[in-house]
């Protein structure tokens, strides 16, 4: 399901520990953007690491003040 929504998309090793930005684990894409939403952050990398639980790393950040 790739959309044109300039979310990078990735597959692959997550480090919480060294990962600095803001970070979610979710079920699903979809969660994420209902994360995202609810939260008021944009969504810009979903990361699939391949785990049975919980397999998408959701990324985002604040929306810029324009």
């Amino acid at each position: 399901m790739t959309e044109n929504d300039n979310i990078k998309r990735s597959k692959g090793k997550f480090d919480p520990v060294t990962e600095t930005r803001d970070w979610s684990m979710a079920a699903t894409e979809d969660h994420c953007k209902r994360i995202a939403r609810n939260t008021g952050k944009r969504l810009i990398e979903i990361i699939d690491i391949e785990d049975d639980i919980l397999p998408i790393v959701c990324i985002f950040e604040d929306y810029k003040n324009e």
